[in-house]
């Protein structure tokens, strides 16, 4: 079995809930709040061949979700100890993006039938728990998704064609030539420096995708307008992070909102557009506002503690994706976009939207 840093970390949180029984949350800086925390019941792992069960009672019990068999039962000072030789492998490879294989702990893979580094690429989801919930008292079903600092940082939201934002070119008809010159520069920085040389200037028009702007729109209708105008902020290179680009919506108003409102308007818009794809949107796909992850966010630290982010906590959550990501230049010739193009006697110019986590 081979992964990279971030897909064996999600085996390795596998091992390590299994051990210690509790998963802790976090605070808006990733610290652990010591007084609130849920008891482990089971953990399910979507595998190839079926769902596995790891039930905590004394030991760790390894049951068929489909047909209720009991696999295996595993004392939880193996699981221990696994968690341990694994975080010592994922932090001895000095590579941040290549996959590796862990030899030490192969027959332990093989005997609690673990088949695969990381859910499916389909699923927010990335692992399923059953709780203890000590506030409540009942014991709810969990998805969380799992965000790793042990390696390179996780993105938030990947880039697609779904995720390109079409702008017409206003004022100054580009030649030829003036286009070739364009796409000459390298950074876009200095693209759009030469645009305003020669007058030129740029207005959203829609997204590529139909889809993913309805998705935008569900959380508000000027999603799309926010979005358009921090992207072209951060291709401009005035900012890359999100914080910084939402604090330039601020001073511009670009939604044109109350002036005593708008310091709170546009960072509680862009907190809910960012829990929103934590948790259950993606560009693609028709997003009906209901979450897939339901339990939250599992972060594991650089220095293996495993935190995660609930309704407990929703407002450090909130904090923690704004104040943790940025955007960033995906590749131009995968997602074709940073090229002038003409289309229906228009000129139009398309900008990739991709969001990762600082850290």
């Amino acid at each position: 079995m081979t992964g990279n840093k971030g897909e064996w970390s999600e085996l390795y949180t596998l091992f390590k809930l299994a051990a210690d029984g509790k998963l802790y949350a976090a605070d808006a800086d990733t610290h652990k709040i010591e007084n609130i925390y849920y008891d482990i019941l089971k953990i399910i792992r979507n595998q190839k061949d079926d769902n596995w069960q790891y039930i905590r009672n004394g030991n760790i019990k390894i049951v068929s979700e489909s047909t209720g068999d009991e696999i295996a039962i595993i004392p939880i000072a193996e699981f221990q100890k696994n968690a341990e030789l694994l975080l010592s492998s994922i932090k001895g490879v000095t590579s941040k993006d290549g996959s590796f294989e862990v030899p030490v702990i192969e027959n332990f893979i093989s005997k609690i039938k673990c088949s695969t580094t990381k859910a499916k690429s389909t699923d927010k989801a990335d692992i399923t728990l059953v709780v203890h919930d000590f506030k409540t008292g009942i014991e709810p079903t969990l998805g969380f998704s799992i965000k790793s600092q042990l390696g390179s940082p996780s993105t938030l939201l990947n880039a697609s064609a779904a995720t390109n934002f079409i702008y017409e070119l206003k004022g100054h008809v580009l030649s030829d030539e003036e286009k070739d010159t364009f796409h000459r520069f390298r950074l876009f920085k200095d693209k759009f420096n030469y645009l305003d040389s020669i007058a030129t200037g740029i207005e959203f028009i829609k997204l590529d995708s139909d889809v993913f702007n309805s998705n935008l729109t569900l959380v508000d209708t000027q999603m799309p307008n926010i979005i358009a105008y921090m992207l072209e902020n951060f291709y401009r290179g005035k900012a890359n992070k999100v914080t910084e680009l939402t604090e330039l919506c601020i001073a511009e108003n670009v939604c044109n909102v109350d002036e005593n409102n708008k310091a709170v308007f546009y960072p509680y818009k862009i907190k809910e557009l960012m829990t929103d794809i934590a948790l259950g949107m993606m560009p693609a796909s028709h997003w009906n506002g209901n979450y897939e992850a339901t339990g939250g966010y599992i972060i594991v630290k650089e220095d293996g503690d495993v935190l995660c982010y609930h309704i407990y906590n929703r407002n450090e959550f909130r904090e923690y994706l704004y104040s943790n990501t940025r955007f960033e230049t995906p590749s131009k010739t995968k997602h074709h976009f940073g090229i002038i193009e003409e289309t229906d006697g228009k000129q139009i110019l398309k900008l990739n939207l991709q969001i990762r986590f600082l850290k």
